[in-house]
């Protein structure tokens, strides 16, 4: 009896399937991206001391008259800390390529997740379309030889079933590549709470009120290079401030001249009129205008692009929900007109079979129509930078 049991329950045991959801199937998929490397921050302390010279002369090699000066340029705490923060600003750049790559991976596994699911949804649909064919090619069979019998009908079936097998198999052979794709092959997928184009329809306006009163969110490479050029120009302003040129010490070697000094001190002082400065700051002043210009353009740019796909989803949604009304309506009426007819004459089962027929033909064909509208919402999303936000949300979740 024990032996009877387990031989009952061990091909549930050895082929259970675990379950993968839409949460672990994006966890899974961003997991590269988890474990960030860290930048070295390097503490780097400027020199109070900019530049160090030693001069020597001397007269026909006398070394009675051998003369030594050490001349020190000094730096000043306002040059030392444009530097600081030239440099910080520099090692704080924007990981742009990193951030390109994470938005384009978040968008590849909406798409393919999107992917998976209408493959398993048109899969269920191939399946009954194809029971219903083989029902109708039962009927046909059993009327060969009848008067009511029509080849050319019989025909038209057999080529359904094979444009329906060819169908099914592309269908088969694109899940088993994202099965091995993702490895999911010995797991079960949950589509629970996926989304609907009505909810895609009221998240598109909800967006669109929210981006009315939000601002234009901010470019990091163009504030990072915005950054780079307000620094480069402080450090400018700070060098060319400096009023302490150089400290000079000279020591005129060893000799017995009572009135000529072995040791004395200078400074140099420098008022600067340098036309090389104020070329850099107006170079630098120009490039700032030439960024704020492309910064300009390319907001207005963006919001343009986002406007035209945002007009275009509204339109492809409301053509979608008409479709469906009226492929529901359609449904009822052919319901009410097999109720009437069955009442005074009897309902004949090919009558009900196209009827199925009809019905799931417009599924695949309002499948593929969602697929593509759905596509063109994330591209949108990705295209709006909504899809490089740090903390990660799945736009295919009710």
């Amino acid at each position: 009896m024990r032996l009877i049991f387990f031989c009952l329950c061990f091909p549930f045991i050895c082929f259970s399937q675990e379950t993968i959801n839409a949460e672990a199937f994006f966890s899974r998929g961003l997991s590269e991206f988890e474990s960030s490397v860290e930048t070295t921050e390097n503490d780097v302390n400027f020199p109070w001391i900019e530049e160090y010279q030693l001069r020597t002369e001397t007269d026909e090699f006398d070394l009675d008259r051998q003369e030594y000066t050490i001349r020190l340029s000094p730096s000043t705490s306002k040059i030392r800390k444009a530097q600081k923060a030239l440099y910080d600003e520099l090692n704080n750049a924007p990981d742009v390529d990193g951030q390109e790559i994470y938005c384009d991976k978040v968008l590849s596994l909406h798409l393919d997740w999107l992917k998976i699911f209408i493959l398993n949804e048109n899969k269920t649909v191939l399946d009954q379309l194809a029971i219903v064919l083989k029902d109708k090619q039962t009927i046909y069979e059993r009327m060969i030889g009848s008067f009511e019998f029509d080849p050319e009908k019989l025909l038209k079936l057999q080529i359904e079933k094979s444009d329906l097998a060819i169908d099914l198999n592309e269908v088969n052979t694109e899940r088993a590549y994202f099965s091995k794709k993702y490895n999911l092959q010995n797991e079960e997928i949950d589509f629970g709470n996926f989304t609907t184009i009505e909810a895609i329809s009221k998240s598109l306006a909800n967006t669109n009120l929210l981006v009315q009163n939000e601002s234009e969110p901010i470019d990091l490479e163009m504030e990072h290079e915005k950054q780079l050029l307000i620094k480069e120009m402080a450090l400018e302003t700070s060098e060319s401030k400096k009023f302490l040129d150089f400290v000079q010490l000279k020591y005129s070697g060893p000799h017995d001249d009572l009135l000529r000094e072995r040791i004395s001190l200078g400074f140099g002082f420098a008022l600067s009129n340098s036309g090389n400065t104020k070329l850099k700051m107006q170079e630098l002043k120009i490039k700032q205008d030439e960024l704020l210009q492309k910064s300009k353009r390319d907001i207005q740019e963006r919001q343009e692009t986002v406007k035209t796909l945002e007009g275009k989803l509204e339109s492809d949604i409301q053509a979608f929900l008409h479709f469906q009304k009226t492929m529901k309506e359609e449904r009822i009426q052919l319901k009410n007109l097999s109720s009437k007819i069955s009442k005074k004459e009897g309902t004949s089962p090919l009558f009900l079979l196209d009827m199925e027929e009809r019905h799931l033909s417009m599924k695949i064909k309002s499948l593929n129509k969602k697929e593509d509208l759905i596509d063109d919402y994330l591209k949108y999303l990705h295209r709006s930078n909504k899809m490089c936000q740090t903390d990660f949300v799945n736009y295919l979740r009710l």
